[in-house]
C-alpha cells in the first residue's frame, strides 16, 4: 500500500503517526526502513499533522478501508471504539461517546453529523453513501460546532475523497465472497490539459444476503448498489484553483435485516392471548416454533393467506398487508470548491448540493403474520454555501473567518397498513366486524439557516497557544403535517347489519372512511374502528399547516495548548454545541397536541488531552479524558403502540477516557490500539417510555406509572444511554515481509471488543440488550513490492458473533422483540491491479 501523505510543512514535527500502515507495497529498500508516517488532516480547516491538532480524533486512510473490504458505514464504525453507525428498516443513526440520534423519525436531524468533502450531510439517509475511492475518513469526537456546518454536538465523521492527480494513475479491484457478495470498482485519474485534471471512480456491489427467510425460501437482505463519481481539478491561475465533484448512487435492497427474536419467552409454548395467540398459531402451523436471534427469519406479508389456513375465521378478509419488503434509494451529491490566494491569505468557497429519494417497504411486525406494513417515501434536497478567509499560518495570530448558509426541502409520506382484524379477540368482536385499517400521513418542511463564525489561535510563546472560536446561527423551519384514515382494502359491513353481502360496502379512501363514520355515527361499528385507531394504534386525524419555529444561539470553544517538549503536547478544551429543535415527522396525535414540536438540545463539553511520541518516534500515544452534558436531549422512542415519536429527555451526562496508540517495534510491523472507557447515562429522564409486559412478566416491570394511559412513563434517571458500552477497544497488528526480490506478503489481525449495551431508546434489558462480544477479522495478501497488484483473502467476524444494530420490543405483540442483525461471519477474495 502506498501511504498518501501531503507535502511536509515547515511547522510540522518530524516522524509523526499515520493511519496508513506504511510500507506494504513499496520498494524492498523502503520496506526495510518502515516507520510511522505523518497523517495530514483538515479537522481545523487547515492541512495540519493530526498530532498538532488539539482534538480527540482518529483518521483512517482510504487504502486501509478498502483493504479490509469495508463497504458501508456500519462496518467502518466497528473498528472505532464507542462509535456506532447503524441502519434500521426505517432510519439510520450515528453515535459517538454515547451521544447520537436514533434514526427512526424523519423529522429529526443527527446529533453526530457526516460531512463529504467539507459539506454538511445531516440527514439519516445520507449516511448510506458508499465508502469508495477515499483519501481518508476523519472521526472527530465531541462538539465541532464552530468550523463544521451545524448540529455537530456529539462529533463529526468527515469523508474526504481521493482527488484528481497530475500523473496518470488508476486501479481495478474485484471482491468475491460468501453470501453471494461481489464488488467491482475502478478508478482512472490524470491530466486532461496542462491546467486541468480529472478523476472518475465507479463501483458496483451485490450481495444475496445472510438471513434465510424460511417462509419464502429466499435469502436477504439482497443488495444491488451502483455509484459513479466524477471530479475535475482546474488550476485556473497561479492563485486560483477550482475543484468540482458530482456523485450519483443507486441502492436497491430486497428484504430487511430485522428479525423477530423472542416469540415464546417462557419456552413453554404458551400463548399470551390476543395478537400473540395468532402469532403462535401461525408459528405452530408453519413449523416455525419459537423465534430466536440467529441466521433465520420468518417474515412474509402474504395478505393473510397462511393466517386464514391456520385460523379459518380470518380467511378471505381483505386488506391484510401484502407487499414484499424492499428499499430503493437514489442519491446525488455535488461539490464545487474554489481556493483563491489573496496575498498571504486564502479565500475558500464551498458550494454543496445533496438530494435523495427513497421508498422503503417494511414488514414491521417482523413476523409470519400480516400485522404491520410500512410503505414510506422521502424526497429531500439541500443547498449550502460556505465562504472562509484563512490566514497564512505559522504567525503570532492565526485565524479563520467565515459564513455559512443552508436551505433544504423535505417531503415525507408513510402509508402504514395494519391487520387490525387480528385484534378481534381483544375487542370481543367477530373478525368480520373488525376492519383492517391504514393510516396515511405526510410531512413537508422547508428549512433555512445562516451562520457567521470566527476562530483564532494566539501563540503566547513558541510552546503555549490559546484558541478561541465563536459561531452565531439563525435557523427557521416551516412544516405541515396531515394524517388521514381509511379501510386498507375497503370493508364490507353487510353482515354487521344483517344485509346481503355486497350491500353495505366502503372503499379504501379517506373520503369513504369519513362516509362510514357519518353513516354509522354513534354505533358499535364506529366505536370498534375508532377504538382501534385511538386505543390500539394511537392514531388521530389531523391537518397541521405551516407551523413555524425560529431559533438563534451562540456556540463557542476555548482551547489551551502547551508543548511540554518537542514530542509531547497537552491541551484542555471547553466547548458548547446546539442542535436545533423541530417537528415530529411521525406525529399521530390531534391538531392541538403540544407534542408535534420538540425543542433544541444544547451541550457543553470539557476535555483534557495529551499527544506524545516515544521510543525515537516509533510509538505514538494520544489520550483524552472528557465530560459532556446534553440538556433537552432529543430522543426518538416507541409510543407503546405502533410508532416512534420525539421528545426531549431532561439531561444526559457522558464521561470517559479515550486512548489511541500506534507502534512500529520492528521493520514491517505496526501495532495499533484504540480503547475507550465510557459512562453515558441519563442524569434526569423522568418521562421515559415504559417497558412492555406479557403474560410471563409482572405488569409493574420497570416501575411504570399509569400503565396503559397516554401519559404512561417510567423514571429512567441513572440508566445508561443506548450504544454506550462501558469498555470497548480495537487492536490491530499489521505485518509485512518481503518474499523474494519482487513480492511482499502482508497479514493483518483486527480485533474488536465491546461491553454490553442497549440498542433501543426504551432501554429495555430484555428486548433492547446487546451482549458483550469480541470480533476477529483477518487479512492475508501477496503482491508486488512496487504496488502493481495484490491478491488478498479476507475473513470478517470469524467467531460469528450475533450483533444487533437496532432492537426493541413489539408492544402490539406482547412477549415479542425484534432486532436488526448485522452481517454474520464472512469470507472474501480480493484482487487489485494498479497502474
Amino acid at each position: 500500500m502506498t501511504a498518501t501523505v501531503a507535502p511536509k510543512k515547515t511547522f510540522f514535527k518530524p516522524g509523526i503517526l499515520s493511519t496508513a500502515v506504511a510500507a506494504a507495497l513499496i520498494s524492498g529498500a523502503d520496506l526495510a526502513q518502515a516507520q510511522l508516517e505523518e497523517v495530514i488532516v483538515t479537522a481545523s480547516r487547515r492541512a495540519e499533522s493530526m498530532q498538532d491538532v488539539a482534538i480527540s480524533m482518529l483518521s483512517k486512510s482510504g487504502e486501509d478501508i478498502k483493504d479490509m473490504g469495508i463497504t458501508r458505514a456500519a462496518e467502518f464504525a466497528v473498528d472505532i471504539p464507542a462509535v456506532t453507525m447503524s441502519q434500521s428498516p426505517i432510519g439510520n443513526f450515528i453515535f459517538i461517546r454515547g451521544i447520537g440520534t436514533a434514526g427512526v423519525n424523519q423529522g429529526i436531524e443527527l446529533s453526530v453529523s457526516m460531512f463529504h468533502d467539507g459539506v454538511y450531510m445531516g440527514r439519516h439517509q445520507l449516511s448510506r453513501a458508499p465508502f469508495m475511492d477515499l483519501d481518508r475518513v476523519e472521526v472527530l469526537r465531541g462538539p465541532q460546532s464552530i468550523l463544521f456546518g451545524k448540529n455537530t454536538i456529539g462529533g463529526a465523521i468527515h469523508l474526504i475523497t481521493a482527488k484528481p492527480t497530475e500523473e496518470v494513475e488508476g486501479s481495478v479491484s474485484a471482491l468475491y465472497g460468501n453470501y453471494g457478495e461481489q464488488e467491482i470498482s475502478a478508478v482512472l485519474s490524470g491530466p486532461i490539459t496542462d491546467s486541468l485534471s480529472g478523476r472518475i471512480a465507479v463501483r458496483g456491489y451485490q450481495m444475496d444476503g445472510y438471513l434465510d427467510n424460511i417462509m419464502t425460501g429466499e435469502d436477504g437482505p439482497e443488495r444491488d448498489d451502483k455509484t459513479i463519481r466524477m471530479q475535475l481539478a482546474w488550476d485556473a491561475t497561479d492563485n486560483l484553483s477550482v475543484t468540482g465533484k458530482w456523485e450519483s448512487s443507486e441502492f436497491e435492497q430486497t428484504q430487511q435485516f430485522t428479525q423477530l427474536t423472542v416469540n415464546d419467552p417462557t419456552g413453554t409454548g404458551v400463548a399470551f392471548g390476543g395478537l400473540n395467540s395468532a402469532l403462535v398459531a401461525v408459528g405452530s402451523g408453519t413449523g416455525i416454533g419459537a423465534e430466536r436471534f440467529d441466521d433465520e427469519r420468518a417474515v412474509d406479508n402474504d395478505g393473510g393467506v397462511v393466517l386464514g389456513q391456520v385460523v379459518p375465521e380470518y380467511a378471505g378478509l381483505p386488506g391484510f398487508p401484502d407487499k414484499p419488503e424492499f428499499s430503493n434509494n437514489e442519491m446525488d451529491l455535488g461539490t464545487l470548491t474554489i481556493d483563491w490566494a489573496v496575498g498571504d491569505h486564502t479565500v475558500t468557497s464551498i458550494t454543496g448540493y445533496a438530494e435523495y429519494n427513497y421508498r422503503d417497504v417494511c414488514d414491521c411486525d417482523f413476523a409470519a403474520i400480516p400485522l404491520i406494513q410500512v410503505d414510506a417515501t422521502e424526497d429531500y434536497d439541500q443547498f449550502s454555501q460556505e465562504i472562509r478567509l484563512t490566514s497564512p499560518g505559522g504567525e503570532k495570530l492565526d485565524y479563520i473567518l467565515g459564513m455559512y448558509y443552508q436551505e433544504s426541502d423535505l417531503q415525507y409520506r408513510s402509508i402504514e397498513g395494519f391487520g387490525t382484524s387480528l385484534a378481534s379477540p381483544l375487542l370481543g368482536a367477530p373478525a368480520i366486524l373488525t376492519p383492517n385499517l391504514t393510516r396515511d400521513y405526510s410531512m413537508s418542511q422547508d428549512q433555512e439557516m445562516w451562520a457567521v463564525f470566527a476562530s483564532g489561535t494566539y501563540s503566547f510563546t513558541d510552546t503555549t497557544r490559546l484558541t478561541a472560536g465563536i459561531r452565531y446561527f439563525d435557523e427557521s423551519k416551516t412544516a405541515s403535517h396531515v394524517l388521514d384514515k381509511n379501510f386498507t382494502g375497503g370493508w364490507d359491513y353487510s353482515a354487521g347489519v344483517g344485509a346481503p353481502p355486497g350491500t353495505v360496502v366502503y372503499g379504501d379512501t379517506a373520503a369513504e372512511y369519513d362516509r362510514f363514520l357519518s353513516d354509522f355515527a354513534g354505533t358499535p361499528l364506529t366505536a370498534i374502528s375508532e377504538g382501534i385507531y385511538g386505543g390500539l394504534l394511537g392514531t388521530f386525524e389531523h391537518d397541521i399547516q405551516n407551523r413555524t419555529r425560529d431559533e438563534q444561539d451562540i456556540n463557542w470553544i476555548l482551547t489551551l495548548e502547551q508543548d511540554l517538549n518537542d514530542n509531547t503536547m497537552v491541551f484542555g478544551t471547553v466547548s458548547t454545541g446546539t442542535k436545533g429543535g423541530g417537528f415530529d415527522g411521525r406525529f399521530l396525535q390531534t391538531n392541538d397536541s403540544p407534542f408535534f414540536e420538540y425543542e433544541e438540545e444544547t451541550a457543553i463539553s470539557y476535555e483534557l488531552g495529551i499527544k506524545t511520541y516515544l521510543f525515537d518516534n516509533t510509538m505514538s500515544i494520544n489520550a483524552t479524558a472528557f465530560f459532556s452534558t446534553v440538556e433537552d436531549y432529543q430522543v426518538s422512542i416507541f409510543d407503546g403502540a405502533t410508532a416512534f415519536f420525539v421528545q426531549n429527555a431532561a439531561e444526559v451526562e457522558t464521561s470517559g477516557l479515550e486512548v489511541d496508540m500506534k507502534w512500529a517495534p520492528t521493520d514491517g510491523l505496526i501495532v495499533s490500539f484504540a480503547g475507550t472507557y465510557l459512562n453515558a447515562e441519563y442524569s434526569d429522564f423522568p418521562n421515559a417510555p415504559c417497558w412492555t409486559v406479557s403474560g410471563s412478566e409482572p405488569v409493574d416491570r420497570g416501575n411504570c406509572v399509569n400503565r396503559g394511559a397516554p401519559d404512561a412513563s417510567r423514571d429512567a434517571t441513572g440508566d445508561t444511554n443506548l450504544f454506550s458500552p462501558e469498555f470497548a477497544f480495537n487492536f490491530n497488528v499489521d505485518y509485512s515481509m518481503p518474499v523474494g526480490d519482487s513480492l511482499v506478503a502482508r497479514g493483518i489481525l483486527n480485533v474488536n471488543y465491546s461491553d454490553e449495551f442497549f440498542a433501543a431508546s426504551d432501554l429495555d434489558p430484555i428486548y433492547a440488550g446487546q451482549d458483550a462480544y469480541t470480533m476477529y477479522d483477518l487479512r492475508f495478501s501477496l503482491g508486488r513490492q512496487d504496488g502493481t497488484w495484490d491478491v488478498a483473502l479476507i475473513g470478517k467476524n470469524l467467531t460469528d458473533e450475533l450483533i444487533s444494530g437496532n432492537s426493541n420490543d413489539q408492544p402490539l405483540v406482547p412477549g415479542n422483540g425484534f432486532a436488526s442483525t448485522d452481517r454474520l461471519r464472512s469470507y472474501a477474495l480480493q484482487a487489485t491491479y494498479r497502474f
